[in-house]
């Protein structure tokens, strides 16, 4: 009987909840804990009657496995199993059962009952208030589009010309005659040759460039953005079109995000 009332159970909160109908999920993870553990109890008990303990017992602990499993708590398993029995002697396989079945629930299922729904709203409370606040901002609201693509014939010298007239910033986008970017270059790139004036002249910026940059989209999020900053160490990261991950619409620099996030955590203290 108690093996069928697993199933009965489920299908009932399932059946109530799928319709909308009140109810939550924490006695029903107690009342499906008690009758798997009841049922494997009685099933083991019959067995070896002179080696395990009666049904109850196992009951008990499904219960707080059962618990741990759904809140992602195994301590509030084990605490309100012995708070509810006194009985200490059931610790020690409670523990090891809330244990097991946080470790299997989690690898199932990353939210637990309690953060389930806030999860299906978007709201991730994992995630800091700095993660939160950058997920809202996209890239094309901070990205500049006035930024210098530099063509791969061009040799160095002319390129280090561009750049002391003022091309803007510390990294170009390197393109071919189609405007296609093949690659990105740094000023840093240009240390090791920029006191050799004979290589900077027929060494060309195509040569030069970092090949395989990552790069972003106007509709990803800062959070993503800072994650490849972080990741490559780097201060620019390219945008590219959406349905073209060659060509260049704009350039994300570290510094401008770093600064719109102080400015919203500013303006989120005034309001």
């Amino acid at each position: 009987i108690m093996f069928l009332l697993i199933f009965l159970k489920i299908l009932a909160t399932s059946i109530t909840l799928g319709s909308g109908g009140a109810g939550g999920m924490f006695a029903p993870a107690l009342f499906v804990g008690a009758m798997t553990g009841g049922a494997f109890g009685t099933v083991v008990h019959s067995l070896f009657p002179a080696y395990t303990s009666s049904p109850g017992a196992y009951a008990m602990v499904g219960v707080g496995s059962f618990l741990a499993a759904v809140t992602h708590a195994p301590l509030t398993g084990m605490f309100l199993l012995f708070e509810m029995t006194g009985n200490y002697k059931i610790i020690i396989p409670t523990m090891f059962a809330t244990t097991i079945g946080t470790f299997v629930a989690h690898r199932l299922f990353s939210e637990s009952i309690d953060t389930y729904e806030l999860s299906k709203r978007g709201i991730n409370i994992h995630a800091g208030r700095e993660i939160t606040l950058l997920s809202t901002i996209k890239v094309r609201d901070v990205m500049r589009r006035d930024f210098t693509p530099v063509r791969d014939k061009v040799n160095l010298k002319e390129f280090l010309e561009l750049v002391i007239n003022g091309g803007g910033g510390f990294y170009y986008p390197v393109v071919d005659s189609n405007g296609d970017m093949l690659g990105i270059i740094s000023l840093q790139d240009m240390r090791r040759v920029l006191f050799e004036d004979y290589i900077k002249e027929i060494v060309t910026v195509g040569e030069l460039a970092t090949e395989g940059v990552l790069v972003l989209t106007p509709d990803d999020n800062l959070t993503t953005a800072m994650k490849n900053f972080a990741l490559m160490d780097i201060e620019e990261i390219p945008v590219v079109a959406p349905d073209n991950n060659k060509k260049v619409i704009g350039m994300l620099r570290r510094g401008d995000v770093i600064a719109i996030y102080n400015r919203e955590i500013l303006r989120k203290h005034s309001i």
